[in-house]
């Protein structure tokens, strides 16, 4: 059945070349690695370009066809077929998104689940376990972005470590998202009870040893996620 996956995927994300976006010191950046038990798949061998323009439209087409499995591709052009987050990480990242949805409908602004994707500068392109866009931000994307995968990272960003997932991994992809423009992040480490605070222009992140509650600070004002109780504490 996977094989029959991929070559759905060759046949159907064939792409035109763009030129590949490269770090200060001119070589292209990795991007994030994806957890252990992620497979892992060069697409340049199969004469797909991550880079190209009309990628993002290929690869939602394929994630459609393949909806049973969470995908990202990062900036060395691997898609990363990710382990599924179970039942219990699915309600954490649900309580996440939850929260925030219920502030941006009284505030502002636009918020993401972790169906939604981004593509970075660098080329990847990645999903959130929740985010927020400023309402000018997303009043000025074109429409086939709104539908598709949008340009550039979210001002806020949330990740939830799961039982499938490795820390290195996510803090590597929380730095790529905050380098990509997002103004700040957190990144919940729930076995270990521990949220690290990402913040721009800040060098490393601020660790919080089980916070009962996260504040969304000056971006996201009045924003309150009991962080204790829906995810260090969720039974």
């Amino acid at each position: 059945m996977m094989a029959l996956r991929l070559l759905r995927l060759w046949i159907t994300m064939t792409t035109k070349p763009k030129p590949i976006a490269t770090t200060a010191a001119g070589q292209a950046d990795a991007g994030v690695t994806g957890p252990e038990g992620a497979i892992r798949l060069k697409l340049a061998p199969l004469g797909i370009d991550h880079q190209a323009v009309d990628f993002p439209v290929r690869f939602i087409e394929f994630c459609e066809q393949n909806d049973l499995y969470e995908m990202e591709v990062n900036a060395s052009g691997e898609l990363l077929i990710q382990p599924m987050t179970g039942a219990h990480g699915s309600r954490q990242e649900g309580y996440s998104y939850t929260f925030l949805c219920n502030w941006e409908i009284a505030h502002f602004g636009v918020a993401y689940p972790q169906t939604v994707r981004f593509r970075l500068s660098n080329g990847a392109t990645l999903g959130p376990d929740a985010a927020w866009m400023t309402q000018e931000r997303y009043d000025a994307l074109p429409s086939e972005q709104r539908d598709r995968i949008i340009e550039g990272a979210p001002d806020f960003i949330v990740e939830i470590r799961s039982r499938t997932d490795d820390l290195r991994p996510l803090q590597d992809k929380m730095r790529i998202w905050m380098a990509g423009g997002a103004r700040l992040g957190w990144l919940i480490d729930a076995p270990n009870r521990r949220v690290y605070v990402y913040r721009t222009a800040q060098g490393e992140p601020e660790a919080l040893e089980d916070p009962e509650t996260l504040y969304g600070e000056d971006l996201l004002p009045g924003f309150v996620f009991p962080v204790r109780r829906y995810v260090f504490d969720l039974e």
